[in-house]
């Protein structure tokens, strides 16, 4: 799944309270499991219980766990029944799906019968965002203001701002509006990523100092791997993110990246991480799986380099997602390219 998408879930779970998102990780009574079928939730769900998987889906382990289950009984509710909060969470497990028009249709749509639905607002910024459109994001986040906190709105402002003005800019804006008030993980998460995206990887990590890595989402978690390989400290990577989980097998895939990214610059003989990551990357290559193709084109960056595998994969990223990290990604693929000729 690309990053972004893991960003906008976590942005949205973490910035606003509409519905409850600080609730505990839900697990299904006995009584309402997955139907033997394995093809559809069990009706006795209710929406708050759906809603409260939707939002576990940031963290790790489950960002692909019941997708497609959630997506079957919430089309199913949404015909039945379009109310705004079910069409939001509708949306939102569309959006995890790069299927961007329908996710911003619904959206839309809910939009039209509360245009004050501020969950919808953000979720349009965000895949907005994702598609390149900047300027229609930034008005999702300008519709923010007053629904939610100065600092939330200037938060997603800012974030789609940096995308295609100056970095600096935005982050200096943010911090200056923040003005050493306490801030919410989601507006930390952008400062980081503002200040990693300036190199300046100190001070990246200076935002991220007080979270706890087991309560974080994917996308957080990748950020704080990437500053840490950055600065040059792999063993911090494989210590951290290698407990994260105990069964490894249900990893995502950017967090096996950076652990075969951390491994591989170790040189240690036992490349435990990198076979691992190689047999994903065996399997989404067979899927021709382009959701996960900023993974893909990283992994032929940096564990196994191939100039012509590590450009199809980010040419395909690019035509999902144009933020500033998949131009990067598409430079370097691009750089990596010439250096054949």
């Amino acid at each position: 799944m690309h990053l972004s998408i893991f960003k906008s879930v976590a942005f949205i779970t973490l910035c606003l309270t509409t519905f409850a998102l600080s609730a505990a990780p839900f697990t299904p009574k006995d009584d309402a499991v997955i139907a033997n079928s394995n093809s559809t939730l069990s009706a006795s769900l209710s929406v708050e219980e759906i809603n409260t998987l939707v939002t576990n889906s940031q963290y790790v382990g489950q960002t692909e766990r019941l997708q497609g289950l959630l997506k079957t009984r919430l089309a199913q509710l949404y015909k039945h029944t379009p109310s705004s909060q079910i069409g939001y969470l509708y949306a939102r497990v569309l959006q995890k799906e790069h299927l961007f028009d329908e996710a911003i249709t619904i959206a839309n749509n809910v939009l039209i019968t509360e245009p004050k639905h501020s969950n919808s607002h953000l979720l349009l910024a965000n895949i907005l965002m994702t598609q390149g459109e900047f300027i229609r994001a930034k008005k999702h986040c300008v519709a923010l203001i007053g629904k939610v906190s100065t600092i939330t709105a200037s938060t997603c402002v800012l974030d789609v701002q940096s995308q295609h003005e100056s970095v600096l800019d935005s982050y200096q804006a943010l911090v200056k509006i923040i003005n050493n008030n306490q801030t919410s993980l989601a507006t930390n998460h952008v400062l980081s990523e503002m200040s990693y995206r300036l190199n300046n990887y100190k001070q990246a990590l200076s935002h991220l100092q007080s979270v706890d890595l087991v309560q974080a989402p994917v996308s957080l978690i990748v950020l704080w791997a990437d500053i840490q390989i950055a600065l040059n400290q792999p063993q911090q990577v494989l210590n951290t993110l290698s407990v994260l989980l105990p069964d490894k097998s249900n990893l995502e895939d950017a967090i096996l990246l950076r652990l075969s990214i951390a491994e591989k610059k170790l040189n240690k003989r036992d490349k435990k991480w990198q076979n691992t990551m190689a047999q994903r990357v065996t399997l989404r290559e067979l899927r021709k799986d382009s959701f996960h193709a900023s993974d893909l084109a990283k992994y032929y960056l940096d564990v196994q380099p191939n100039r012509e595998k590590a450009l199809y994969w980010a040419h395909i990223n690019w035509q999902q997602a144009k933020m500033s990290t998949d131009e990067q990604l598409l430079i370097q693929a691009k750089a990596m390219q010439r250096d054949t000729l």
